[in-house]
């Protein structure tokens, strides 16, 4: 089994609120610090004081991109990306233009993705952002696809804003992977129980779990592990 300290880097700690104020997200980075999870992931005006409160704790600053409907000018997205690099955010969730892929314009889509990986180079870990309740299952394998072509590290099911994805999304984006591209997921409701969580890390091979409730998580794991020891 995973330790407590593999299991809790397998979580992003994600704090996405519209009325979070200074106070929550100092409260997130501290829990982030104390359980050593893998990312805070917060709106891009939080991004300055996500990336100083982390400073030296390893747990990486991150933040959302065009969040969280995807739908504003490809530009707007790739400043707000820059600035993000620029700050010191190791990782980044971009959202597509879910408007854009369901009008069948894969050139725009497949320019979004290649601009994503492109600011952020080594410098960034990309997670581009589906929202597979909108999506087909077709739809679901090309953009998972057009992401291992273009070297983004992360395809990730939704923003949380909108449905829960299922497993059967889960598993074409899984069957479509190839390269370096690993999975997240997250989504609505933004808490995950143990057992799902562990199901999805250990049965389908998910990497990184978005989730409002990371650091309770990870004291279940550590319950459970001592009560298994017993």
């Amino acid at each position: 089994m995973l330790t407590v300290q593999e299991f809790a880097k397998h979580l992003d700690l994600a704090y996405l609120s519209p009325n979070l104020q200074e106070k929550d997200i100092i409260e997130a980075c501290n829990i982030a610090k104390k359980y050593k999870v893998a990312n805070v992931n917060v709106n891009s005006y939080w991004a300055e004081l996500v990336v100083k409160e982390l400073e030296g704790s390893g747990v990486g600053p991150s933040a959302v991109i065009g969040f969280p409907y995807g739908a504003c000018l490809p530009e707007v997205k790739y400043f707000e990306l820059q600035k993000m690099v620029d700050l010191g955010c190791t990782a980044c969730d971009m959202v597509i233009n879910i408007g854009a892929l369901k009008d069948g314009n894969w050139d725009l889509v497949r320019s979004e993705v290649r601009e994503f990986a492109r600011i952020c180079g080594d410098k960034c870990k990309t997670k581009l952002i589906f929202e597979v309740a909108f999506l087909t299952d077709d739809e679901i394998a090309k953009l998972t696809r057009i992401c291992c072509e273009e070297g983004i590290d992360y395809v990730k099911t939704a923003t949380g804003s909108q449905a829960f994805p299922d497993l059967n999304q889960v598993l074409i984006m899984k069957e479509n992977l190839s390269g370096k591209t690993k999975i997240k997921v997250s989504g609505v409701p933004r808490t995950f129980t143990l057992p799902a969580v562990l199901y999805m890390i250990e049965e389908i091979g998910v990497e990184l779990v978005g989730t409002r409730s990371a650091g309770k998580l990870v004291e279940q794991y550590e319950k459970l592990l001592a009560a298994q020891s017993k």
